[in-house]
Formats: structure tokens, C-alpha cells, sequence
């Protein structure tokens, strides 16, 4: 079965194979997977960039580094993936971190009060969660940081206050986004082409309505709920009054497209508290890599222990995984 691949899928290839550094390499990998389309016929090709990209990521994480040192916004990756908050002033973000993390953000009535990023860890169950606050969108003067921070992001938090316009807030980020060429995955408009400049990154998005304790604020959920809740999941809350910020740590991780599988040597009980993460869609192959290279060299095959499988069952190098699954390598 061909591949079909569009030519925004060749266009990132060739991203990937004019890229000097690491980070770069994995964006335009990451980029390459996103666009591709699943079916069949890209199975093995899907296969194999994965495989590129867990080589590039443990290689990144022995260097100890994820990009260029020296500016305040070149914010460290931390935890399982990076979650980046963007909004118009006075929308509470700072308060959503305060809430959700281990931050100390500072919260006030009036606008711009964060001025530099700040990062703070989410905790979903077993897993912990970057999530960054950066200065509000300004749109009398450009951020010359904004485009790198976004990109360096795994997933773009969109927060609107449901106490005044959502849907002018919404546009209006999406607006500043389109301005730096990057395209949130599952805006309805599915050309990512960008003519002559080269294409559009996609970039995983969901929007976080806040102030949901307001009066009309209901309404105003139900009316952004309709125009975009086709393209974007929607998780609304009151960062102030506690409410919606268990749905929106699992809306965090289901946006991720990330899940946790774990690994017991033969005999022996799985530790759940160290989970390996990996892309849903991932196999037995991509979690060896990501455990260690020699087991792939050496791996004859391996058990499951999950919801798919009977338990213990033993599957080759090729099974995709589910998130929870255990697996046993044997060599």
C-alpha cells in the first residue's frame, strides 16, 4: 500500500535533514510524524521515525541540554513533557499555576504582572507535568522570544476569560500564532501550507476557559464550546474557586498522546512508580530504545501484562503498545 505522503511531510524532511542540532532534529521529526497520515502504508515508515526520534531524545538527555543557553525565556525542560500557557492579560493565568503547581507565581489585578516565564511541575497520577506561564499576548509590540518558546513547547495551553470575550481572546491568539507561522493541531481549516515561506509547525493545543464561577460565564463556555469544541478540547474551570482542575490535569496528559507502560525483569514485580513514556501508537521496539539499546540488539521477544493481551502473553518486537501495559524482555 503507498504512502501517500503530502508535501508538507517532505517539507519537514527536508527541516530534518538540513538541521545541525539535536533539538532541531526532533522537531522537524516530530513534525514529520504529525503530518503523516495512518494507515498501512505507513506503518513501517512511522516505525522507523520513532525509532530516530527516542535515539535523539535519550542522545539530547546525555548531553544534558535542549537548546541555546543565555535568554530568560530558553526555558529547561522538565518532566515528562512541557506545557506552554499563552493568553491576553488579566485572564488568571498566573493563578492557574499557583493552583495546579509547585510555583510561586505572583497574582494581581492588573495587566502584564508576569514578566518572565515561570515553570511549575503538574502531577497526574504518577507522572509529573511542566507547565509554563509566559507574559501575556501584546499585540502593539512583537516578542521576538515568543516563536522559539512555542516551539520548544510539546503542548499550547490557550486560557480565555469567560468573564469578558472568549471568542475575540480566542481569535486573537490564534491571530498572534498564525503570525509566527505555527498552526494548532486540529484547527478546522486542514491546510498547514504557507506558501512561498515555507510551511506552518503543528502544534497540539487545547483551550482552558477560565472564571467559569462568574455569572454568564456558563453561557459564554456553551457558546465557545460550539465554535470550537469541533477542533479543540475544551476544559473550563475557575482557577480561583478550585473548579475543573482535575478535568484539566487529564486533559493535559489526553493531549500529550503520550502513555505509560512499565518493565519487570523476568520473575519479578513491575515498579509502577517509574513509568517509561512513549508515544501512543508505540511498540515493544520503541520502549526497548527507550529503556536501553541493548535490549533491541539482543531482544528475542517479550511478555505483556495489559488490558489487550491475555497476561504474560508473548508478543514480538512489532506489538503497539497500550498505556498500563508491563513488559518482560527477554534476551
Amino acid at each position: 500500500m503507498p504512502a501517500n505522503l503530502p508535501p508538507q511531510y517532505f517539507e519537514a524532511e527536508k527541516r530534518y535533514r538540513e538541521a545541525k542540532e539535536i533539538p532541531e532534529k526532533i522537531k522537524a521529526l516530530e513534525s514529520m510524524l504529525s503530518i503523516m497520515p495512518k494507515h498501512k502504508g505507513t506503518d513501517k515508515l512511522r516505525g522507523q521515525l520513532r525509532s530516530k526520534l527516542s535515539k535523539l531524545k535519550l542522545e539530547l538527555e546525555k548531553k544534558g541540554g535542549t537548546g541555546r543557553k543565555g535568554s530568560v525565556f530558553n526555558v529547561k525542560r522538565e518532566g515528562t513533557a512541557q506545557i506552554l500557557l499563552l493568553g491576553f492579560p488579566n485572564v488568571g493565568k498566573s493563578q492557574l499555576v499557583s493552583a495546579l503547581t509547585n510555583a510561586n507565581a505572583e497574582v494581581a489585578d492588573y495587566p502584564f504582572t508576569t514578566r518572565e516565564p515561570i515553570p511549575g511541575m503538574v502531577v497526574f497520577e504518577n507522572i509529573q507535568i511542566q507547565l509554563v506561564d509566559v507574559p501575556p499576548i501584546n499585540f502593539e509590540i512583537g516578542e521576538a522570544w515568543l516563536s522559539p518558546t512555542v516551539r520548544n513547547a510539546d503542548v499550547l495551553m490557550i486560557m480565555v476569560d469567560l468573564g469578558g470575550d472568549p471568542l475575540a481572546q480566542m481569535e486573537g491568539v490564534l491571530a498572534k500564532l498564525e503570525g509566527i507561522r505555527i498552526k494548532p493541531i486540529g484547527f478546522e481549516d486542514e491546510a498547514i501550507h504557507g506558501g512561498e515561506e515555507g510551511v506552518f509547525e503543528p502544534k497540539r493545543a487545547l483551550i482552558a476557559p477560565n472564571k467559569l464561577d462568574l455569572e454568564g460565564a456558563q453561557e459564554k463556555h456553551e457558546v465557545l464550546r460550539e465554535r470550537y469544541g469541533r477542533s479543540f478540547p475544551v476544559f473550563s474551570l475557575s482557577a480561583q474557586k478550585g473548579i475543573g482542575l482535575e478535568d484539566l490535569k487529564r486533559g493535559i496528559f489526553e493531549a500529550l498522546d503520550i502513555m505509560r507502560v512499565y518493565t519487570k525483569p523476568p520473575g519479578k514485580e513491575p515498579d509502577f512508580s517509574e513509568p517509561v513514556i512513549l508515544r501512543k501508537g508505540s511498540t515493544v521496539e520503541d520502549a526497548g530504545y527507550s529503556v536501553h539499546k541493548d535490549f533491541v540488539k539482543k531482544m528475542k521477544f517479550a511478555r505483556i501484562w495489559g488490558s489487550e493481551k491475555y497476561q504474560g502473553q508473548m508478543v514480538k518486537r512489532d506489538y503497539v503498545l497500550h498505556d498500563g501495559d508491563v513488559i518482560e524482555f527477554h534476551t
